[in-house]
This record gives C-alpha cells, sequence and structure tokens, in this order.
C-alpha cells in the first residue's frame, strides 16, 4: 500500500528515490503536439476531427447557448447554489486584497517612473469534467479574473458526448456571471484557444488544470512564436502530511486518501517521526479506503506514495523543502515552526482542524497551484496571474538634465553612441521642469444574505474598472453604475431578491452592503478629510457633501415628484444613500431641486460619485476628524 523508508538511514540514491514523482505518460507529449499541429495547419476541420473522435461531441457551434446556462441554473438543487456562492463568497474575500498595484517614485530629481497593472485582454479557463467535474475549479479561477478586470472570459469544459457539459458546471458558471462556456475538451480545445479556431476566441493566457494531454498541449503552445501564455507548470496532484505522534490517525488517512483519489497518477506522502505513526496512518488508510467510491484510483496513486520516517523536525522541513510539495498539512505540536521553516510548497494547511480539502473548496485562498516541484518558483493563481505591468517614465526638462551625465557615461562604456546623443541633446537643450504623483491599493468585498435578499459587493477604490451591476432594477444598476464611473472606482454588484414583490429590500441591503464593502477598502481612512460637489443637470441641480472621519448621518433635502423611474422607487432615494452612510460610518448630505424626476434622482447620485471621488483621495496620513472644513 504506502512503502516506508527510514529517512535516516537511507542512502541519497534512495531518498531521491523515495521523493521522485511518478513517471508520466510518454504518450501525451507526442500526441499533444500532433493535434495542435494539425490545428495550427489545418484549423476549424481539424478542431472538429478531434472533438468529434475524442470528446464524441462535434457541433456546429461549440459554445453553450446562454439558455441552456439559465436552464442548468435553474435545475440546480438550492443548496448546492448556496454552497457554490459561499464558496466564491470565500474566495473573493481572499483574492480582493490582491492585484499589482500601480505607483510612480521620483528617481531622480524631475525624472518619474510609473508602473501601471492592467489585465489580460481574453483568459481562457479549462475546467476538467471527467470523472469528477471540477466546480470549485470554475470558482477559483473566474473569481481572481473577474477581480482583476479582465474584459472577456471564456469556459471551456470538455463535454460528455452528446449530453453535453456537465449541468452542474453550467450552473456555476451562470451563477458566477460567466456566459462564454465552450463544449470542447482536451489537447484540441488548448490548441483552438491558441490559434482563435472553430469560433473559439485566441486567448492572451490558459489557465486550468487537465490531464497529461491538456498539460502537454499548455507547454506546447506556450513554447510556440506568438503562443498564448499559460498558468503554471500542471501536472498530477500531490499531497505531503507531516504528523508526529499526536497527531489523529484517520484524520490523517481522510487527507491522504482525499488527494489519492483525484487521479492514478497523484502522489499521497507521510512525513512523521516514528514507526509507530506510521502503522497507525497506515491501518487507517486501509480502513478508510474501503467506503470510497474511488477507492480503485485511490489505490493506484497510493502504489506511487510513500511513508517517510525521519529524526527530527529539521529534517522534515528539509524533506518538504527538497520535495516543494502542491499541498503541505501539518498535523503536529510543531506546526508552528515547521511552518516556518518551509520555504517552498504551493499552500501550507495547519493543524488538525485544516484540511487540505477545505482550501480545495471554500476557505478562500486558491486551489490551482504549482506541481512536481515547481513550487520552488512559481505561487499559485492569484489576481496578479491575470495581469501585467507596463512600467512608464516621464522625464522634465530638469530630470533630463540629472539623468543624462550617468546615461552618456554608461552609453560611451558600452560604446553605444547614438544612445549617448540622445541624452545629451536633450542635455543641451533642456531648461527645467517638475515631476508627479503617487498612489496604493484599497480593496474590499462584503455579502449581505437575508430572507429577502442575497448581495455581494466588491469594491477596488485603486482601479477605474470593471464595473458589473447586476441588481433586478435596470434604473438602480444604472445608478450605481454612475457612482462607480464617477467616482474612479472598480465595482461588482451581485443580486438575488424578491423582486417579484418590490425593489425596496434590494436597494436598502444593496446600499447597505456597498457600504460595509467601502468601509472594508478604506481601512482607517487615514489622509481623508471632507468633500463636497454640486452637479447641474438640465433644470435639476443636485449637490452632494461627504465625511469619511466616521460618525454616520445622513441628510436629504428635497422633493422629487413622481413615484417610478423606470422600476426604481423615487422614495428610496433618500433611504439608499442612509443605507450607506449607515454602514460606510459616514456624514453624507444631498441636496436636490428640480422638475424631472430622471435627472433629479440622476443627479444625486452622480454628484454623490463626484464627491466621493474627491473624498476617497488620501491627501497625507493623518487619522480623519470630524473637525475642520467643508471642502
Amino acid at each position: 500500500m504506502l512503502d516506508i523508508l527510514n529517512w535516516t538511514d537511507a542512502s541519497p540514491e534512495a531518498r531521491t528515490r523515495a521523493l521522485t514523482r511518478p513517471a508520466s505518460s510518454s504518450s501525451a507529449g507526442p500526441a499533444a503536439r500532433d493535434i495542435v499541429d494539425a490545428i495550427r495547419d489545418q484549423g476549424d476541420e481539424a478542431v472538429r476531427a478531434y472533438a468529434k473522435r475524442l470528446d464524441g461531441y462535434a457541433p456546429g457551434d461549440f459554445r453553450v447557448p446562454e439558455g441552456v446556462l439559465k436552464a442548468a441554473r435553474a435545475a440546480l438543487d438550492p443548496r448546492d447554489a448556496e454552497a457554490i456562492k459561499a464558496a466564491a463568497d470565500a474566495v473573493r474575500r481572499f483574492h480582493v486584497q490582491q492585484g499589482y498595484r500601480g505607483y510612480s517614485v521620483e528617481t531622480w530629481p524631475g525624472v518619474t517612473a510609473s508602473r501601471r497593472a492592467t489585465p489580460v485582454d481574453t483568459a481562457a479557463l479549462y475546467v476538467p469534467a471527467g470523472s469528477a467535474p471540477l466546480v470549485s475549479s470554475l470558482i477559483m479561477l473566474a473569481i481572481p479574473a473577474q477581480l482583476a478586470g479582465v474584459p472577456r472570459i471564456v469556459v471551456v469544459a470538455p463535454p460528455a458526448g452528446d449530453g453535453g457539459v456537465n449541468p452542474a458546471l453550467l450552473a456555476a458558471a451562470d451563477l458566477l456571471g460567466l456566459d462564454e462556456v465552450y463544449a470542447i475538451g482536451g489537447a484540441q480545445a488548448i490548441a483552438a484557444l491558441s490559434f482563435g479556431a472553430a469560433g473559439l476566441p485566441r486567448a492572451d493566457k490558459i489557465f486550468g488544470p487537465g490531464n497529461a494531454y491538456v498539460a502537454a498541449a499548455k507547454a506546447y503552445v506556450s513554447s510556440l512564436p506568438g503562443g498564448p501564455a499559460v498558468d503554471l507548470p500542471a501536472g498530477p496532484s500531490e499531497v505531503m502530511v507531516i504528523a508526529d505522534e499526536t497527531a489523529d490517525p484517520d484524520l490523517v488517512a481522510s487527507d491522504l486518501l482525499s488527494q489519492a483519489e483525484h487521479d492514478p497518477s497523484a502522489q499521497v506522502m507521510l512525513v512523521c517521526f516514528d514507526a509507530a505513526t506510521a502503522d497507525r496512518v497506515t491501518a487507517s488508510v486501509a480502513k478508510l479506503l474501503e467506503d470510497l467510491p474511488r477507492a480503485a484510483i485511490a489505490r493506484e496513486a497510493l502504489a506511487a506514495s510513500a511513508i517517510l520516517v525521519c529524526d527530527s523536525v529539521d529534517d522534515a522541513i528539509d524533506i518538504a523543502n527538497i520535495y516543494a510539495p502542491e499541498h503541505l498539512i501539518l498535523q503536529a505540536e510543531s506546526a508552528e515552526r515547521l511552518l516556518a521553516g518551509v520555504r517552498h510548497a504551493g499552500s501550507i494547511f495547519v493543524g488538525a482542524w485544516t484540511p487540505e480539502a477545505a482550501g480545495d473548496y471554500a476557505a478562500g485562498p486558491n486551489h490551482t497551484l504549482p506541481t512536481a516541484g515547481a513550487a520552488r518558483a512559481h505561487g499559485g493563481v492569484s489576481v496578479e496571474s491575470f495581469q501585467k505591468t507596463t512600467t512608464i517614465l516621464r522625464a522634465s526638462e530638469a530630470g533630463a538634465v540629472a539623468l543624462a551625465p550617468t546615461v552618456e557615461r554608461l552609453a560611451a562604456l558600452e560604446q553605444l553612441d547614438a544612445h549617448g546623443l540622445a541624452m545629451r541633446l536633450r542635455r543641451e537643450r533642456a531648461n527645467t521642469g517638475d515631476v508627479a504623483p503617487d498612489a496604493g491599493p484599497r480593496a474590499g468585498t462584503k455579502r449581505r444574505k437575508t430572507k429577502e435578499t442575497d448581495v455581494t459587493v466588491t469594491v477596488n477604490l485603486d482601479r477605474d474598472g470593471p464595473i458589473r451591476i447586476a441588481t433586478g432594477i435596470g434604473y438602480f444598476d444604472h445608478m450605481l453604475d454612475q457612482v462607480a464611473r464617477h467616482g474612479g472606482f472598480a465595482l461588482d454588484v451581485a443580486v438575488e431578491g424578491d423582486l417579484e414583490i418590490d425593489g425596496h429590500h434590494t436597494i436598502e441591503d444593496v446600499c447597505l452592503t456597498f457600504g460595509e464593502a467601502l468601509r472594508a477598502a478604506l481601512g482607517d481612512k487615514r489622509g481623508l478629510g471632507r468633500f463636497g460637489f454640486e452637479l447641474p443637470m438640465d433644470e435639476s441641480r443636485a449637490a452632494a457633501w461627504i465625511d469619511l472621519s466616521g460618525r454616520p448621518f445622513a441628510k436629504f433635502e428635497g422633493e422629487i415628484p413622481g413615484e417610478f423611474v423606470g422600476e426604481f422607487p423615487v422614495e428610496m432615494t433618500a433611504h439608499a444613500f442612509r443605507s450607506i452612510a449607515e454602514s460606510l460610518g459616514a456624514a453624507i448630505h444631498l441636496k436636490v431641486e428640480g422638475e424631472n424626476a430622471h435627472h433629479m434622482v440622476e443627479g444625486c447620485f452622480k454628484a454623490f460619485g463626484r464627491a466621493l471621488r474627491q473624498a476617497l483621495r488620501v491627501e497625507g496620513d493623518a487619522l480623519p476628524s470630524t473637525k475642520g472644513m467643508l471642502a
């Protein structure tokens, strides 16, 4: 079942063999290259031929119709839908703080070097749906892509023959707001995404786990000139558990088996400090294995796995750093010492109450992780994985003068005279000039679930977009969009509510959640002040004043005529801002006058967005005070 090796007495060769991953299929690489090359040369015809032969499914259009996505969601057990949303909420909470930030540094007097972060244009998410449809992988890939602001997110998933893609995956895609799903898998899907064949878009970067053929195809297309980037060096899943004599053998065994049941090529490793612990865990593995539906798969994985018995915590740390596991579980009294010493692991799970299964599904960190020792140089998928950075250089005339002597000297040293000339000409013609700004990342996400509504709001105050809003109330969506656009920040609002009754609960709960997300993003509000803005709009005029210092208060002046603007009840205008003020912990004053209800409501939200844009600007590092003057 699990071979046992005494690490202390083992030779270097035996240690190396024990930590060697199972050999991958020798046919996968050549076969994947043949598929990719055929699709590159023959295009759509080859995609359809391989899809028919390997997937058993080659429709006229690989894209799954929107109606099929909606039907799958409608048919999903509400408890499963809630589990998907709860997991997505945790993943969003963890990832919202990620992302490359833009910043500026004055490197020389008058020379400002900046970095700007932007998302890739088209990200493709490959989601396996073979023996186990990985809904969790879709969550783990989609959330950071959305937070990064990727404009086009494409999902590909292998179909189950003529039945198409697994309905649970389709339902999850719809719940996550993804509407571009293609029913195609394997190396042919990777090739189609690489060249933009058979109706699939050409992807800038391809993400997601897959079998050996998918992994080989991803590696190959990324090596082609102009080929797409890929997320991580991929391979079979793996876990290492470090356990001492205090560990519960059933808990250790369950962690080993939860990884072994993934794939016959998966590898599980136990590191312990005495033979008795090894024996107890082996017995528990045998006992728990009897009741597993995927026992046959797990047994194959266990055949290529091992138990390593070592003498000390330091030895266990060395083993973990050499192996660099995808997942590392620490079930030992010395867990914190082990954690401090381990440098190479995709994700670490500390303590008996933290199974790797929690990370696979709903704890928050990403489960798309480096395998096969790649954790020595790679981390898991993150918001940054969907971004790239661009550096920007600005030099004033004074900056060119300051910089020129160093550039000219180095250009001469390298005998690149035109480089020196380009700098010298600017130095000779320069007078003086000025330099520029700086910034930092602030983001927050909140979910509010009541009997009437389920609302999730995510804001990033230092990213100008994306803005995605779906409350079910069209005009309210437009108003929130205006707040984000005029406020200059990214906003994502997803709502399920009781709109068949009225929109009041939805509007109130969205505004409360919006305020909570803003509050989370602002932290201690250091460096913020008070701001006002007045907006003329045809015959209407609206003004907003905001104090973010922390005293919740709202005042609304003005009578808006009529009952509704679209589906939006005008009486909820004042209530919306009271809800934001309450949950944000801010004083908000609004005043509106005019005759046209549409313009008056719109003016309130636009003026609020403009005032908020100014209020969010960091000006110094002082904690805010309720004393002072309105700007």
